[in-house]
């Protein structure tokens, strides 16, 4: 159960803080409709952030339906056959970012840019600060798994 009053999921916390829900829910909303970068390469970067963080109930949830077996393998993301160039880039770029964003390098940054060009780099250093810092509010607000999550 959360610390905040009467919330042990995302959604009824934030509810708790209306001048925050709706902004937060329309740019949530944006993240997964942007031109930038496939929703399916997003939510992957997501979901490293979650394994990385040990977040399970951001592990479990699902905003985009991904081909089997591609989150199983994210913590072998290095050598999976099933991640091309261009997610490794993402992933790579994701797991530093996790660890330290003040240690990402412009190799990084140029590996990402060379599949989605600087508009793809930059959505998703933007994108993985909401996550990110979505992930950490998870643990800290300490969020339940929810059945419908299972």
């Amino acid at each position: 159960m959360s610390w905040l009053a009467g919330g042990d999921d995302r959604q009824s916390i934030i509810q708790q803080l209306p001048a925050l829900a709706e902004p937060y829910g329309k740019l949530y909303q944006a993240l997964w409709a942007q031109p930038h970068l496939p929703p399916a390469v997003l939510e992957l970067c997501r979901l490293r952030l979650a394994q990385l963080h040990g977040s399970e109930v951001e592990w479990r949830r699902r905003e985009v339906t991904l081909a089997p077996g591609e989150a199983q393998a994210l913590d072998r993301w290095e050598s999976s056959e099933l991640y091309d160039e261009n997610l490794r880039a993402c992933l790579a770029f994701t797991e530093v970012y996790a660890m330290d964003a003040q240690a990402l390098t412009d190799a990084h940054a140029d590996n990402v840019k060379s599949y989605y060009g600087e508009a793809g780099l930059v959505f998703l250093v933007e994108a993985l600060g909401i996550l990110d810092g979505m992930t950490r509010l998870s643990l800290l607000w300490q969020l339940r798994v929810q059945e419908e999550d299972s």
